[in-house]
């Protein structure tokens, strides 16, 4: 089941263009927010990757002792040697944690999390190749106009071209390309805010 969880949220950032590293991050963050919905706390999760990052699994580092006050961070010597002839008290084994275990709650948190983190990703990603095309031209297409402001098809992202840097004598259709200067490349809690001008170009 963490397997399937790993290869949707893939696919669905690989779609959005952000990296690996990227993706993996947010598959952990995933796992380990299920695992303290259900839990408590994740503070003795760990979530390990295959060589090849095609597979995932979420283990329970529990401390082997003679006699379990905390089941979530402890197992029983009796126990803990079925699974490790060689246990002994005070060694931690970790221990695979079925997804099966987490609660319907438990998985919608944890969804939550990977849309909010997918959110983020995506928006800082697209800040950071967008930021170094300021005082760049761009090539878009007309989408709609609202109070004024032009809202402008740049592929990955929506810039606007607000009044103030059109020109007067320009009016546009619907799919019309606009060649316009990136002046401005915010971060706002709607998304990007890319402000383009045909005034500077």
């Amino acid at each position: 089941m963490a397997s399937d969880m790993s290869e949707a949220i893939r696919q669905l950032i690989q779609d959005r263009g952000i990296s690996e590293e990227l993706v993996l991050r947010t598959i952990e963050n995933t796992l380990l927010a299920a695992y303290k919905r259900r839990y408590g706390n994740a503070d003795n999760a760990v979530v390990r990757f295959n060589d090849d990052n095609t597979q995932v699994a979420i283990f329970a580092k529990k401390k082997i002792v003679d006699g379990v006050y905390d089941p979530v961070s402890e197992i029983d010597l009796e126990e803990a040697r079925e699974l490790d002839p060689e246990a002994e008290i005070g060694d931690e084994l970790l221990i695979e944690v079925d997804p099966k275990e987490f609660d319907r709650i438990a998985v919608q948190s944890a969804k939550q999390t990977a849309h909010q983190s997918i959110r983020e990703i995506q928006k800082d990603s697209l800040y950071s190749e967008y930021k170094d095309k300021v005082g760049e031209i761009i090539i878009g297409y007309y989408q709609r106009e609202r109070n004024g402001t032009i809202y402008v098809d740049l592929g990955k992202v929506e810039g606007i071209l607000p009044r103030k840097y059109q020109s007067p004598r320009e009016v546009y259709h619907v799919n019309d390309r606009i060649k316009a200067l990136i002046t401005e490349v915010n971060k706002t809690p709607a998304g990007l805010q890319i402000v383009l001008s045909r005034t500077h170009t």
